[in-house]
């Protein structure tokens, strides 16, 4: 059946999945974004893309923006109302309540062909107060005015399946300093070339909440530099000028220059090769510039923007949650499981997620016992089948996902060499 006539789980075989739950099959959904490449969820998931739409999310969740769909029986449901349905079910009880009866990770594939937004977000108790702000003002959920689409924080992960590269974090003082001297365009406002935490961030703040006509006095004349510059030396994507010229030609407008070009001079620039990650709690600023990785974070949709987008950037409120801390970035590597000789994962202190990578070569399995949380799955090579002690089983190849509710054990046997990436509850 075309997916577009899916019919709805009727109430007698959810019922029956209630009492005795199994392995199910994930349809995510795509989030079309303009700085979306256009081939390569189109080429994980098989769908033609004649239009060269541009395909920037896979989401593998529960979200209400654009929950997954999971299919039981003939039926398909939205896996948020799954989670209402049976949620002790499919999380566990501890789980359940722990995250108040909401799936508690959201689980992407994303892929960026332009840089995305500065940003950061929330940690919990801004987005509580700032969703029950805004809540109180009257604005929909969909408003564009509004910052936040919920309550929840959203610490979160990627990890590259391509060479990725992102701005993460402020750049140590040294550095900074150092930048910030030897800038024309920026040096009087650190003419000795030092700087102290607390300078940088009056120095930062100031920057960014400067009007308008201010702004392009200083960017103006530091794009030309660096585009004269680029004329003699072309840079490259190690350097901070290659993505200021991207970022200028895509979001500056009519001579008015985007504010948020200052970042990129700012943040540290992280080039991750595949299999390599990083964390990003709350409050750290970033901006993710090309490539495509798997994405897991706590299941919010909690961006405040500073600059580098069409969507609503608020300076002020992004200024509020930022951290401010200085250093260079820490790149996580995929640790081995103990509990399993064919997974690695990345060690972080969220919560409400972790993320593995499972390897099998052809023939090979991998045999998860019946103590592991929820997990939701995507193949990204090769075939494999999964079995679970009711005898249940899905045939899955690439770009297909899928959903083992907690404490089924299961086994992933590889019918082709196969790359997993899984998202679970911690256990």
């Amino acid at each position: 059946m075309p997916k577009s006539e899916q019919l709805p789980v009727d109430a007698a075989t959810l019922e029956e999945w209630d009492r005795a739950p199994y392995p199910l099959r994930v349809r995510g959904r795509v989030q079309h974004y303009s700085w979306g490449s256009t081939d390569a969820i189109p080429e994980l998931i098989g769908q033609a893309n004649p239009k060269h739409e541009p395909f920037a999310e896979l989401w593998l969740g529960a979200h209400p923006d654009l929950p997954a769909h999971v299919t039981i029986g003939s039926g398909e449901i939205a896996l948020n109302r799954l989670t209402e349905a049976a949620g002790p079910v499919l999380l566990g009880e501890r789980a359940f309540e722990q995250f108040d009866g909401v799936f508690p990770f959201l689980m992407k594939i994303l892929s960026a062909a332009k840089p995305l937004s500065i940003q950061a977000h929330p940690n919990t108790e801004q987005a509580e107060s700032g969703f029950a702000r805004e809540n109180h003002a009257g604005l929909d959920l969909d408003d564009p005015q509004r910052n936040y689409k919920d309550d929840k924080h959203k610490p979160e992960l990627i990890s590259a399946i391509e060479d990725f590269y992102a701005l993460r974090g402020f750049r140590p003082l040294d550095e900074l300093g150092r930048t910030v001297h030897n800038m024309p365009e920026l040096s009087d406002l650190v003419p000795d070339g030092t700087l102290t935490h607390d300078r940088m961030v009056e120095l930062y703040v100031e920057l960014m909440q400067l009007p308008q006509l201010e702004v392009n006095r200083r960017l103006i004349p530091l794009m030309q530099r660096l585009r004269t510059a680029n004329e003699n030396r072309e840079f490259g994507k190690a350097d901070p000028e290659y993505w200021a010229i991207r970022a200028d030609d895509e979001f500056s407008r009519d001579d008015d220059k985007d504010r948020g070009l200052f970042s990129v001079f700012f943040l540290n620039l992280v080039h991750l090769r595949p299999g390599q990650a990083i964390y990003l709690p709350a409050g750290e600023p970033h901006s993710y510039l090309e490539g495509t990785g798997v994405e897991i974070m706590a299941n919010s949709n909690n961006v405040l923007r500073g600059g580098l987008t069409p969507k609503r950037v608020d300076v002020e409120e992004l200024l509020s949650v930022l951290t401010f801390e200085f250093g260079k970035p820490t790149v996580l590597e995929l640790e081995r499981d103990r509990r399993s000789g064919t997974r690695a994962r990345y060690v972080t202190p969220a919560l409400e997620f972790e993320l593995s990578r499972v390897q099998l070569n052809s023939g090979e399995r991998d045999v998860a016992g019946g103590t592991r949380g929820v997990e939701l799955g995507i193949v990204l090579d090769g075939k494999l089948k999964i079995d679970s002690r009711d005898g249940s089983n899905l045939d899955l190849e690439r770009g297909q996902s899928f959903l083992i509710p907690y404490g089924i054990p299961y086994v992933m046997s590889a019918r082709e060499t196969a790359t997993v990436f899984v998202g679970s509850v911690p256990s």
